[in-house]
């Protein structure tokens, strides 16, 4: 039996989905139901269910963000999307994020278990292929350069065991004699045009064209004539590892790196930053080269692109790796993502504790915070929010002035915590200025009959789900209710002040059907048209 967990923010269709099917009839045990994306983010990590069918619009965190957030932890759960027909187009971007099929809103309980059924069939012969070895061993030869990838991107990530190093390393043939090795990473300089080397009209392929030829040069100058190791890692970046001799492999590195950047932007017409950790005199030590030379790329946004940029020059003998500094910041980035303030302090106390256990002094701490901020200011930039009223004019000015681990922890907690609340700000009041478009566009399109909630969320670029609940908090009305008043009060204003016939009126606030007018405006005002203009012309309130 598979497990599948279900989320959508309107409760009629999670719920509706919940009841009326027969999960164990299907072969599926609902894992989880929830209402919204943060929820499910938060579960899909200890679940790991084999299938996800997910709304694609919601609050907080819609279904392509989970999607891809759920595709990054889990490479084997299955992603459906449910959309209505009018964001079908917007969900086809899923494809992207290995979306495996699309359910289109209404959903029909016969048929959404029929589809279980063809899901089941589809996992029970992935889980058969996967068991029939000669398919695997077909399979693993295609995938070996990729494989090779990823055991290099594990090498320079973390601490493999001797025995199995090795192993890997004759398995994919691969020699790295040492006896010293260092780390380096390098990434195409931003805002750079992909058509200047070829002009191509389609940016995005041309980009991912230039990639591979950029990876080519490194190869060719790293691995064919120095016999390193170069790879891709999973975030569109270059990484290599060089051998040589520890009295000459930094100047080594330093040389040819300059060498790959003058050949990129000499061919490709593109720049690189590259960054160069420490040398190390083992392969189990590569993991902190590596890291050091991700904190080194990471000062491109103070010191600029375009730049070879050596950890030992930057931060004289700061030791990043010591701390696990991006577990840290991942845990951090994600209690500030899910405007958890309680987390963001607990997190950071911890965080602060360890550095006053193992006894470091507050000049060696200021990289890994220099690093953090710079992290928090990328994403806060990302999120279209001006850096400026976050972190004022010189963040870094400000830290330095902090001369105990006590003031630093203040400091950066308050931080944070402004940027929480600058961004749920921001957030509430964009919300705002939708609702009061939204009923701008109802006011003025009222006299059309074919005015409809979709067509408004067009209007303001909104899901048809998230509208309805922020116009009803916003209103105390749905959208009907809302529209419906208006147009009986637009009535009521004809019918006492001119001699229009009924039917002229109905027609004037968006109802074609007369003998339907009359039966909405007695429902709303307990009188027919007739009565209430006697009424109103004899001065009866009404």
């Amino acid at each position: 039996m598979y497990s599948l967990m279900l989320v959508d923010d309107e409760d009629e269709v999670r719920e509706g989905i919940m009841e009326k099917t027969d999960w164990v009839a299907c072969g599926f045990r609902l894992a989880g139901a929830y209402e919204n994306g943060r929820d499910a983010a938060e579960a899909l990590e200890a679940l790991r269910p084999d299938v996800l069918i997910t709304d694609i619009c919601m609050p907080f965190m819609d279904g392509l963000e989970l999607s891809r957030y759920a595709a990054e932890i889990s490479r084997d759960t299955k992603i459906v999307i449910i959309t209505g027909y009018e964001e079908f187009d917007y969900a086809k971007e899923a494809i992207k994020l290995r979306v495996n099929e699309y359910l289109l809103k209404p959903i029909n309980a016969r048929e959404f278990m029929a589809f279980l059924g063809r899901l089941k069939t589809e996992l029970d012969e992935q889980r058969a292929s996967r068991e029939n070895l000669s398919v695997i061993r077909q399979q693993l030869n295609q995938s070996l350069p990729l494989l090779k990838e990823r055991f290099l991107e594990r090498l320079s990530a973390s601490v493999m065991k001797r025995e199995e190093l090795h192993r890997k390393l004759e398995y994919f043939g691969l020699t790295l004699p040492g006896p010293a090795f260092v780390s380096m990473v390098a990434d195409i300089d931003p805002r750079q045009n992909p058509q200047a080397a070829g002009g191509a009209a389609d940016a995005g392929s041309d980009l991912e064209l230039l990639h591979f030829a950029v990876f080519n040069i490194f190869q060719e100058i790293f691995e064919k004539e120095n016999g390193g190791a170069v790879f891709r890692t999973r975030d569109d970046r270059i990484g290599v590892l060089l051998c040589g001799l520890p009295e000459s492999i930094g100047p080594l590195a330093q040389n040819l790196a300059a060498h790959a950047a003058y050949s990129v932007e000499k061919y490709l017409k593109l720049t690189l930053t590259i960054g160069i950790g420490r040398h190390c005199t083992a392969l189990t030590q590569v993991p902190r080269s590596f890291r050091e030379a991700g904190s080194a790329l990471d000062y491109r946004l103070l010191l600029g692109s375009n730049r070879i940029l050596c950890i030992s020059d930057l931060e004289q003998g700061t030791s990043l790796h010591s701390m696990e500094y991006l577990e840290w910041e991942k845990k951090l980035l994600s209690a500030l993502k899910m405007g958890k303030g309680s987390q963001v302090s607990s997190v950071l106390s911890a965080w602060l504790e360890e550095w006053r256990s193992a006894g470091l002094p507050v000049e060696k701490c200021y990289g890994m915070l220099y690093k953090f901020v710079v992290a928090l200011m990328n994403w806060v930039a990302e999120t279209g929010c001006g850096e400026a009223e976050v972190f004022g004019e010189d963040p870094f000015r400000e830290m330095r002035a902090l001369r105990t681990l006590d003031q630093l922890k203040q400091w950066l907690e308050g931080l944070c915590h402004r940027v929480i609340c600058t961004l749920g700000e921001r957030r509430s009041l964009a919300t705002q200025s939708q609702m009061h478009l939204a009923e701008a566009y109802i006011k003025e399109h009222y006299v059309s009959e074919s005015l409809s909630l979709q067509q408004v969320c067009d209007h303001i670029y909104m899901s048809a789900s998230y509208f309805s609940a922020c116009f009803k908090q916003h209103t105390g009305l749905t959208f009907v209710e809302y529209l419906t008043r208006l147009r009986i009060d637009k009535a009521k204003e004809l019918l006492a002040a001119t001699a229009l016939k009924a039917y002229d009126i109905a027609s004037r606030v968006g109802y074609p059907d007369p003998q339907y007018f009359s039966v909405i405006f007695k429902r709303h005002t307990g009188r027919t048209p007739k009565e209430f203009r006697l009424l109103a012309a004899a001065g009866e309130t009404v």
